[in-house]
């Protein structure tokens, strides 16, 4: 990817609580709309997968956003926006167990899914509905984090889906703190052969609303403020830790990605990779990229972006200038295809 150019619509921070109010939301309301999809499989139709659509006034393209574990798809209004500024549809399905879609758990600060292929399989649901909505238009994917593996798995798995992919701080493995990640693995999958999968996970509690700006995964703190706002007025919001079966899913995840995801994406892939994260693993996404580029079918640019933590979009003016100048010039470049 040659350097590009910054990308100059970006809300600045000084602006930020003032523009989101005033400007982007009535912006958003009047191109949103909310439909629930069901789920396919047998008896769990009455299982839906709730979704927010957002259509461009002049639509060059459609963008299908994965989110990351314990988000909304409210968190995303902000991007959602320069999506739909730069012309391109906008649909944001909040994975099972996140914000309005169907769960497993009454908690609502847990987070369980039964079988760690149930995310990409809903999230290709929707895809391909969208699809058919928006046959003349090319889709592309937009994800972060436990969405990043989401979002691989899907475009491996129906590699004529996207035509592109951009990966922020993807969980190709996720990180688990003190306890070697072997280890958590191997507790998690002990518990769930017990019956403890929707227990949580050892050491994670309940959403109590106390999570600080200098410990979160961002550097704009109007950002945070708004979305801790958000999450403290709206329980549907506040997923918080997972379960023992989500460690033990996301590790499954892993071994997907790793020994098989990466050898059927078609989709080009752009991986953002944050400097400082405490939550994915910098060198798992290495390696990841390294396959496709070395011997898979499409290529993987790593951009290591200084100065950031694991929400890279949610970090200083100029970070994001830099960083959303290069997701729109990926967009608009070309290369090959797999919807050409």
């Amino acid at each position: 990817m040659q350097d590009s150019e910054k990308y100059k619509e970006i809300i600045h921070e000084k602006e930020y609580t003032e523009k989101m109010r005033t400007t982007v939301l009535p912006y958003l309301s009047a191109r949103c709309r909310d439909t629930w999809i069901p789920c396919i499989q047998g008896k769990e139709k009455e299982k839906r997968i709730h979704v927010k659509r957002y259509l461009a006034d002049q639509a060059q393209g459609v963008v299908v956003i994965s989110h990351g574990f314990s988000e909304s798809a409210r968190k995303y209004q902000e991007i959602i926006y320069y999506f739909l500024r730069e012309g391109y549809h906008v649909y944001i399905p909040e994975h099972c167990g996140h914000g309005l879609s169907y769960r497993f758990t009454e908690d609502p600060s847990l987070v369980h899914v039964d079988h760690w292929s149930r995310y990409s399989r809903d999230f290709l649901r929707v895809s391909r509905l969208v699809r058919k909505a928006h046959r003349s238009l090319p889709m592309y994917l937009f994800a972060h984090s436990m969405g990043g593996a989401v979002a691989a798995i899907a475009a491996a798995r129906d590699p004529y889906m996207y035509r592109k992919v951009v990966l922020s701080s993807p969980m190709i493995r996720p990180l688990t703190g003190s306890v070697p990640y072997p280890a958590a693995v191997r507790i998690a999958r002990a518990a769930c052969r017990i019956g403890k999968a929707m227990d949580y996970a050892a050491g994670q509690k309940p959403y109590d609303g106390t999570e600080k700006f200098e410990s979160s995964s961002g550097l704009s703190e109007p950002r945070f403020d708004r979305y801790k706002q958000i999450r403290m007025e709206n329980l549907a919001y506040q997923t918080w830790s997972p379960s023992y079966g989500w460690v033990y899913s996301a590790a499954k995840m892993n071994r997907y990605l790793q020994q098989h995801a990466w050898k059927e994406i078609m989709a080009p892939v752009l991986l953002f990779q944050a400097e400082t994260d405490h939550l994915v693993s910098n060198k798992s996404q290495d390696v990841f990229a390294d396959k496709i580029n070395l011997y898979g079918k499409t290529s993987c640019t790593v951009v290591k972006m200084p100065g950031t933590r694991h929400e890279i979009f949610n970090a200083p003016d100029d970070i994001l200038e830099t960083y959303w100048g290069k997701v729109f010039q990926f967009f608009r470049e070309g290369g090959s295809s797999c919807m050409e």
